[in-house]
């Protein structure tokens, strides 16, 4: 079973060899779809949107949102500042962080109904579990 759809501004693909429904599919989908209204830096009605424009307090951040921040700051230790989510304006963008934190959570969730053999597809960015279909291993 092979479904895509638009979200995040860009076609996301999952597919797997398992058997499934589309309601399994769907919680993905639905994943991705609550990630792009908590970061999208386009939505007014965005967590980021409402921090850069210092609508929201630090003490009441969502796990999630307190969870990229966190990986945004190591990223730009390790890569010692090559990495940096600060726009040039001053604004919070963790969108390049954001979309593979996403296929990896994605993942979790398909796991975690059942499948063994898929791949999810954003942008380009791929994540994949198990064996093709026509693998011969």
């Amino acid at each position: 079973m092979q479904k895509t759809r638009d979200i995040m501004g860009m076609p996301i693909t999952i597919e797997t060899t398992d058997q499934t429904t589309e309601e399994v599919l769907d919680k993905a989908f639905a994943y991705f779809e609550y990630v792009d209204e908590k970061f999208s830096t386009y939505k007014e009605t965005s967590e980021i949107t409402k921090i850069n424009k210092k609508l929201l307090e630090e003490s009441v951040y969502s796990d999630d949102m307190k969870k990229v921040l966190d990986l945004c700051k190591k990223t730009k230790e390790e890569t010692l500042g090559y990495f940096n989510i600060k726009t040039p304006d001053g604004m919070l963008d963790p969108s390049s962080l954001v979309k593979g934190w996403s296929i990896y959570n994605a993942a979790k969730i398909l796991k975690k109904e059942g499948l063994i053999n898929f791949y999810v597809d954003a942008g380009g960015d791929v994540e994949v579990s198990g064996k093709y279909s026509n693998s011969k291993q």
